[in-house]
C-alpha cells in the first residue's frame, strides 16, 4: 500500500524534526519552514496532506491556506497552532480544514487526523 504524501508546513526546527522522526516511515514527507517554501513544494511534492502551522515568519497562515486551496482545492489541511486563542480558529472556519490541533499535541493524535483526512 503507498505511503501518503505529507507537507509539513512548520517553521520550528524542533518540530520538524520531531515530525521526521515520528513519521519517516508512516508518511512520503516533505517538510517547509516557511510560507514560499510550502508552495514550492506543493507542485513538487503533490500532497494528499498538509500540516500547516498559522504562525510562519514570511506569512499570515490563514493567507497561506487560501493559496493552498487555490493551487490545489482537495488538498486536505490540518492546522496547528500554540495558540489557544480562539481568533484563528474563527479566522479559519471560512475555509475548509481537516482538523485544528493546540500544541503541544501528542503525535500520535496528528497521525490519526492525517490519517482521517480526506
Amino acid at each position: 500500500m503507498p505511503r501518503r504524501r505529507v507537507l509539513f508546513i512548520e517553521d520550528e526546527a524542533v518540530l520538524r524534526q520531531s515530525y521526521e522522526r515520528a513519521f519517516h516511515a508512516r508518511y512520503e514527507a516533505a517538510y517547509a519552514a516557511t510560507g514560499q517554501e510550502a508552495l514550492r513544494l506543493l507542485k513538487d511534492h503533490k500532497p494528499e496532506v498538509a500540516v500547516l502551522d498559522l504562525r510562519l515568519p514570511d506569512t499570515d497562515g490563514v493567507n497561506l491556506l487560501r493559496l493552498l486551496r487555490a493551487e490545489q482545492p482537495a488538498l486536505a489541511v490540518v492546522i496547528t497552532s500554540a495558540y489557544l486563542s480562539m481568533e484563528p480558529q474563527l479566522a479559519v472556519l471560512g475555509l475548509t480544514h481537516s482538523g485544528y490541533l493546540v500544541k503541544p499535541f501528542d503525535l500520535a493524535v496528528l497521525a490519526a487526523r492525517i490519517d482521517a483526512a480526506r
